[in-house]
């Protein structure tokens, strides 16, 4: 084909009405505005004498605690619990801090959380952009980040991604959950721009891996799969999957997958035609894992079912995970893009919502 609307930007800009594009070239610039902007939150002593963090946030809003639960996981000094739902763990008490993420600050779910939160007399903080979450935030006098979303503007929830887990990340740091500094951010920004140079709209396709991921995913089912500090960013690439290019996807874990997973891809017959498996795969996995990336690919193509390989090549695993959302939210766009679609509008989500409103 001699022409390929992924490589012109004035051809994408009549699809992308809602300009997500802007967005997902953003995605760096974000991650640094975030932490500029959350060092001067005043954090109290006592919530750093804590034995238990629960964060709470739903689809875009609850992307941040999937990937901090992922990255840091070998090295948490206490339990941290995600909430996607309406209702705190039984166990929260005041030896617990509860993190209430709701992009737009109207959450159902969330904003419950954070009663529940004030019920209780427990400790909480609150990021958003404003609403109702951090209404109750400055009336209570709690912690909370206010997102300004200079770098967004889709303002899709989904599309804040950098600003969701890098404020999620200093708040933690500044409760004294998690380690991270300016030259940590820098360097995720740094690997986010290196992502962009390869996989931008003036790449073309044969040396881009974004838009070669975007015309396997064409009219197929997807299945992402990631290991250990892959796990939550991948999750990031599927919800936005789902919202961005309207297509149906799901993430699972190695090595979960493997005790059952690879018994079902037999049926229906149609799996071949209809699924395309994509492995985020990276040298940082343990030797064990490495092992099942390779042996579980190989049960998906004696399957007869497609598979696609990210390779990470980043030094660490925090920079590791923003590669991974920068290259997915690339392919997840130029889906779009191939499907004709308007990426922003989420027309059952908000749907749903109203009529949950009713």
């Amino acid at each position: 084909m001699s022409f390929n609307i992924l490589d012109s930007r004035e051809e994408i800009a009549k699809v992308d009405l809602g300009n997500v594009l802007g967005s997902v070239e953003a995605l760096p610039q974000q991650c640094l505005d975030a932490w500029e902007m959350s060092q001067n939150i005043s954090i109290p002593d006592s919530y750093k004498q804590i034995e238990n963090m629960v964060m709470c946030g739903m689809g875009g809003s609850g992307l941040g605690a999937r990937v901090i639960e992922s990255v840091y996981s070998a090295k948490l000094k206490i339990p941290l619990i995600r909430v996607n739902g309406y209702d705190l763990p039984a166990f929260a008490n005041e030896r617990s801090l509860i993190s209430c993420s709701s992009y737009s600050g109207s959450t159902e779910e969330t904003i419950q959380n954070a009663n529940q939160a004030i019920a209780k007399n427990l400790k909480w903080m609150g990021i958003g952009t404003g609403g109702k979450l951090l209404e109750l935030a400055e009336k209570h006098n709690v912690p909370f980040y206010k997102i300004v979303p200079k770098f967004n503007p889709s303002n899709q929830p989904r599309m804040a991604i950098g600003y969701s887990v890098i404020g999620q990340l200093a708040l933690a740091a500044h409760a004294g959950i998690v380690s991270i500094d300016k030259k940590e951010i820098k360097e995720i920004a740094d690997v986010m721009s290196e992502a962009i140079d390869k996989t931008k709209v003036e790449v073309p396709e044969n040396s881009n891996s974004s838009k070669k991921l975007a015309l396997a995913m064409k009219g197929k089912i997807i299945v992402y799969v990631a290991g250990e500090h892959l796990t939550g960013p991948v999750h990031v690439a599927n919800n936005q999957l789902n919202e961005n290019a309207k297509n149906v996807s799901f993430d699972f874990q190695i090595p979960e997958l493997n005790h059952h997973l690879m018994e079902g891809l037999k049926h229906p017959e149609t799996n071949p035609k209809d699924i395309l498996f994509v492995f985020a795969f990276s040298k940082l996995y343990s030797e064990r894992v490495q092992k099942r990336f390779e042996l579980t690919k190989q049960v998906v193509e004696k399957n007869g079912i497609g598979t696609f390989s990210i390779e990470l090549n980043s030094s660490s695993k925090l920079s590791q995970a923003f590669e991974l959302i920068q290259l997915g939210a690339y392919a997840n766009f130029y889906l779009s893009v191939l499907y004709g679609q308007n990426a922003a509008p989420i027309p059952w989500v908000d749907w749903f919502k109203d009529q949950m409103a009713k």
